[in-house]
């Protein structure tokens, strides 16, 4: 043991015992006198925890009481009897409180003096059992205590000791009471209360400079009515400490007790004595343990150390992980695989052994010797002599030492009059003798954990061990965590194994395993659905908003949740089930039959109190100052620049540096290369929640402002690549207007780069803060601000017919007349537009267009002009009046450069932009100037390798497609289509999708892939009436019409003609007449309707295309019926018709329709 580590130990016993004589701590811990007066040196002079008495005993001073101590005369003299609160937190600890049964009626029947000697000794036995296990005693009344487990130092297993400590309490009050009646006395018995739970605890210093460490919380209150309901003499708990106890305790349900306070009965359980379990995996391996996955290596290095041991070359193997990264795991599947033909002893350190000598090797000797439970100490010793001089005679020797380790002595201790060294010397040694002989019978492998928590004798035990072994057969396994030191690495036959968590591909198998596999868990099973073949696979119905959201569809796979538990847990195994254990627990995934359902958000999972309990505890074991700054770091995040780090932690560079280092030592943090700034993250992410959540609401507040204000004065001009942290940080700090603006800001720069859902939920937390804003002016321009910027947000993500947006474009337009900011007005009056025609409530529609002209008209803002131009050519596009909606257009688009920048960068408005570009070239082909168009679909093309957001770029690929239509490009369709579906897809914008899959089906049906373009069309029809979306599935209704045709389905494409046709004379919205009735002709012929009936309908085209100007409608109509008439022999009249519309054109002979035409008449030439 190095001399750091004595040090460490003596100061832990020295804080729970409160005196230590100097010549003990040199006889335990074999310390010459220079050592001595270093160790003094360091606790008293150096870390001012101790002060010396009369150079013979060293006392327990608390060091932040010796600090007010030294300021106190400063300090009365500014607020005399006041108490000062110095620090608070939130922890999870074990509440326990005890009192003494029929005290009362004692202590009136005897003189007070007479009950205080009969009481007070009851009390230092309550106090001993519970500082025996590291509890604090937060206050001690005139019959009981009332203690903490887990606090002020966190422990791992604070449950488990505060019920080894009320056993030992009611153990030791039984024996006194014994003795009282023995002695003519009263008996007493008591009763003891535990839960668990999280409290917020704080150190009070009253004004005489008394240090308080006080609990407040439901946690304590609940112990206290524990208490009160305990049968006498017992011990009664909770079902939270059940949870976390049962196995290691034997337990009794005492039913459904109802408890002051609390509307419903609460069960509640008596503690009647130890249970078979001892450690993690034993529990575990009870409930059953799940697939052993990842250590493939680690096994191959077990088996060879245990080929050399057989062949008589003695090896230590350590594997050295952090806590539940399955250190006892691979000992226990080791031991299950390669046992066979040795013998295995087996020692476990206990987390509050430390004090207690030998407390593993007194177990393994248990193990070794054949004891059981109901042996007496003469039974035993004949073991122990037995085992022994058959083993060898020899060891005789050692049998008086072996008893007086394990208690066995008869009479008078021969040992107690030995010099204490020698004594122990020759313990070890002796054990050390049995071990080395038993080896020769049969190889022997010894298994040692959790070595970190190992007292300082069996210490001495395995480094004797160390020195020997190396030529016996002897596989020596000991695990520890990281903090743990020894000397053994210079030895030949040593090895050390280092245990990382389980990699993505071994941390998805687990989960895999735990999901799926029928791994039983304690509380929770999981009914299987075999539907991959055997692998394993179970069905998720998918993740809901909240309790008893509704599936999101059979078969949807478990690729979210599996990745928020490796992300949260850093592959740690244990931390991995216990994760898992509580999404059942707490209901967040549900078993419905054979299929998993995610039933409430997943960010809704808490860190398991078994996880929290190692995590704290190695946090508390901090120094105070390390322990404030990790967190300080919890509080900036997952990751933290240096710079940041230094302007937040108030400390000086060489002490921040220092610290850093230090934590970094310990595995809390690591550094990551970068430039020109160093960062460091956390090695963990529960280990910063576990921080986070440690600090109290008020202190983490304060934290965050200074954060943020650090962040605002540090990044400058690079502020912009930090809104979200700012935001996060003032909104945590409770300044509610920096907050909101950073939100806003935030929420626009996520739109900007097309991340819409970020953007919505950035934009609504920030609406979410409003109510914290006093002045009802600013409120409601923040407000406003906020509004407008989440108009295209909710447009691209709930389509432009969402009902959700509606509450928010009345909401901002009534705030813009309100407020009188009409220069506001124009992209809402947009957004009201195409929310209206989306519905087809078109007559609303016309009257926002109508007042975003007025208010164009009434302005000098160009924006609004131009919106107001790209409105009106809309109408005219949509009522079929071609010649005025290209006039309207090309006015819009004939802007300055600055405006078209502006347009184009602003998200409200880049989308107008691209749309009139598209419809000024539908209306340039309707009107017969294909070369015209395709010109303006060059300009699309450019503007399409601008930096535009997904919502625009996704209109201009729209704008691709019907290009592609109109110009019967099918390769260019079908790339375009593919390209608005991952589009949509990739950026949750759902009517693109729609869009996508209709016009993908007709390129597919005219490939030839006629059945799946069927169903392309039926999935993107389905998700535009989903979405609400009626207008503008009639127009790709008419895209779908094609698509049947090229099926054969004419039954079908007939009644979707119908209904479309009614649509137009209904609504005023001829912009597809033209071209249904053409259809109509095409579908009739295909289903051998009579040739009159075809006719009609193409005649019906061309009349309806040259009321338009619809030159191409009307070639295009004039080709199907050209071709009819030739068929029917009026070759003459088709041509007369055909040459006439082929002869207005001027341009565009190179597209497919002229082309076509020009073939044709050529043909009827002949």
């Amino acid at each position: 043991m190095t001399f750091e580590e004595i040090v460490t130990q003596v100061r832990n016993q020295l804080r729970r015992e409160g005196r230590l004589a100097y010549r003990i701590i040199k006889r335990r811990f074999g310390l010459s006198d220079d050592d001595l007066e270093d160790l003094k040196a360091d606790l008293i002079d150096a870390k001012r925890v101790a002060v010396d008495e009369e150079g013979k005993v060293l006392v327990w001073v608390n060091e932040a009481q010796e600090a007010r101590k030294a300021s106190r005369n400063s300090f009365q003299a500014e607020q005399a009897n006041v108490s000062e609160t110095i620090d608070g937190e939130r922890k999870t600890v074990t509440a326990l409180f005890a009192d003494i049964k029929g005290s009362m009626e004692l202590m009136e029947d005897l003189d007070p003096e007479d009950a205080r000697k009969i009481v007070d000794p009851a009390l230092k036995l309550m106090i001993d059992a519970v500082r025996r296990y590291d509890g604090y005693i937060v206050q001690s009344t005139g019959d009981g205590i009332f203690a903490l487990f887990g606090a002020p130092v966190a422990h791992e297993d604070h449950p488990q000791r505060a019920l080894y400590a009320a056993l030992r309490l009611q153990e030791a009050i039984r024996r006194y009471s014994s003795k009282l009646v023995t002695d003519g006395g009263t008996p007493l018995e008591a009763r003891v209360g535990i839960n668990t739970g999280e409290v917020v605890v704080r150190t009070l210093t009253t004004a005489d400079g008394h240090a308080e460490y006080t609990p407040i919380g439901h946690t304590a209150n609940l112990a206290s009515r524990m208490q009160a309901i305990a049968p006498t003499g017992s011990i009664a708990i909770t079902e939270q400490t059940r949870r976390l106890v049962e196995g290691f305790f034997q337990l009794k349900s005492l039913g459904l007790s109802r408890v002051k306070g609390l509307a419903e009965p609460i069960n509640v359980y008596e503690v009647t004595g130890l249970g078979p379990l001892r450690t993690r995996l034993q529990r575990a391996a009870a409930r059953g343990l799940t697939r052993f996955v990842g250590r493939e290596r680690e096994m191959d290095a077990l088996r060879h150390a245990l080929e050399q041991a057989q062949a008589g070359h003695g090896q230590i193997v350590a594997v050295m992980a952090e806590p539940g990264v399955g250190k006892s795991r691979l000992f226990y599947e080791f031991k299950a695989t390669s046992q066979y033909g040795c013998m295995v002893l087996e020692a476990y350190s206990v987390s509050h052994g430390k004090a207690s000598s030998y407390v593993p090797v007194i177990e393994l000797l248990h193990n070794y010797f054949g004891f059981v439970v109901d042996d007496d100490p003469r039974q035993r010793r004949q073991k122990v002599i037995g085992k022994l001089l058959e083993l060898d005679r020899a060891l005789e020797d050692v049998l008086p030492y072996l008893f007086a380790l394990l208690g066995l002595q008869e009479g008078d201790d021969p040992m107690a009059r030995m010099d204490a060294q020698i004594r122990r010397r020759r313990t070890q040694e002796g054990l050390k003798r049995i071990f080395i002989r038993e080896s020769i019978q049969q190889p022997l492998i010894m298994i040692f954990e959790d070595l970190h928590w190992i007292d300082p004798e069996t210490q001495g035990v395995l480094n004797l061990l160390a020195d020997s072994i190396a030529n016996a057969r002897i596989l020596l396994l000991v695990n520890y965590r990281p903090e743990y030191r020894h000397d053994w690495g210079h030895r030949t036959h040593y090895t050390q194994l280092r245990l990382d968590p389980l990699g993505a591909e071994g941390a998805e198998e687990m989960l895999t395993a735990l999901l799926s596999d029928g791994a039983p868990l304690a509380r929770s099973t999981l009914s299987l659905s075999r539907n991959d073949g055997g692998r394993g696979e179970v069905r998720v119905a998918g993740e809901g908003k909240g309790e008893g959201a509704a599936p999101a569809g059979e078969g949807a796979d478990l690729t979210a949740l599996k990745r928020l538990v490796i992300e949260r847990t850093d592959g740690n195994p244990f931390f991995i089930e216990e994760i898992v254990q509580v999404l059942f627990d707490e209901g967040v995934v549900v078993r419905d039959g054979a299929t998993l359902r995610i039933a409430r958000p997943l960010s809704q999972v808490h860190i398991p109190t078994t996880v929290q309990g190692v995590l704290a505890s190695r946090i508390d074991r901090l120094p105070p100052d390390e322990k404030q700054l990790l967190q300080t770091l919890a509080v900036i995040g997952r990751e933290f620049p240096l710079p940041l780090v230094q302007r937040v932690a108030q400390v000086s560079e060489e002490a921040l540096d220092e610290m850093l280092s230090h934590l970094q030592n310990a595995d809390f943090i690591n550094e990551e290369p970068a430039f020109p700034d160093i960062r460091y993250n956390f090695k963990h992410a529960l280990t910063q929640e576990v921080a986070y959540n440690s600090l109290l609401a008020e202190r983490r507040q304060l934290i965050d402002q200074q954060i943020a204000e650090a962040m605002e004065s540090w990044y400058g001009e690079r502020l912009n690549d930090h809104l979200k942290e700012l935001a996060l940080h003032y909104s945590r700090s409770g300044k509610a207007l920096k907050a909101i603006e950073y939100l806003r800001r935030a929420g626009e720069q996520a739109a900007s780069r097309s991340f819409f859902e970020e953007a919505i939920t950035q934009l609504e937390t920030a609406l979410g803060l409003l109510s914290k804003l006093e002045d009802a002016a600013v409120r409601d321009g923040q407000e406003l601000a906020i509004r407008i910027a989440l108009l295209m947000p909710l447009a691209a993500v709930n389509a432009m017919a969402a009902r959700a947006n509606q509450p928010n474009i009345l909401r901002a337009r009534l705030l813009c007349e309100q407020l009188g900011q009409s220069q506001l007005l124009a992209p809402i009056l947009l957004q009201q537009f195409f929310m209206n025609w989306s519905v087809k409530n078109f007559a609303n529609a016309k009257e926002c267009a109508e007042q975003l002209q007025a208010l164009a008209a009434r302005t000098s803002d160009e924006i609004a002009r131009f919106l107001s131009g790209w409105i009106a050519g809309w109408l005219r596009c949509m009522s079929a009046d071609y010649i005025a909606a290209r006039d309207y257009f090309e006015q819009a688009l004939k802007v300055s450069d600055d405006t078209r920048r502006i347009l184009i960068k602003d998200f409200n408005t880049a989308v107008g932009f691209v749309g009139c570009t598209i419809f000024l070239r539908c209306s340039l082909w309707m009107l017969g100037y294909p070369a015209q168009a395709r010109k303006q679909h060059a300009f699309m093309l450019d503007l399409l390798d601008k930096p535009l957001d997904a919502f625009a770029r996704g209109a201009g690929i729209v704008g691709e497609l019907f290009m592609s239509d109109f110009m019967r490009d099918n390769r260019r369709m079908l790339e375009a289509a593919e390209s608005l579906i991952a589009l949509g897809r990739t950026n949750g914008m759902s009517a693109y999708l729609g869009f996508g899959m209709i016009w993908l089906g007709r390129a597919m049906a005219v490939e030839g892939a006629v059945e799946r373009g069927i169903e392309a069309v039926a999935e993107g029809k389905n998700i535009l009436l989903t979405l609400g979306e009626l207008a503008y599935l009639d127009w790709h209704e008419h895209c779908a019409v094609t698509t049947y045709l090229a099926a054969g389905r004419t039954e079908e494409g007939l009644k979707i003609v119908e209904r479309l046709i009614e649509e137009c004379a209904a609504c005023g919205v001829p912009f597809y007449e033209a071209d249904i009735h053409r259809l109509k002709g095409e579908l009739l012929l295909a289903a051998g309707a009579p040739v009159t009936e075809a006719e009609d309908s193409f005649r019906n085209a061309i009349t309806i295309a040259q009321r338009q100007q619809a030159k191409s409608w009307e070639l295009r109509a004039t080709l199907s019926l050209a071709r009819l008439l030739m068929k029917e022999g009026r070759r003459n009249e088709a041509r007369s018709m055909l040459a006439e519309i082929y002869g207005w054109f001027t341009e565009g002979f190179d597209t497919a329709d002229l082309k076509d035409a020009k073939a044709l008449l050529d043909e009827l030439a002949t």
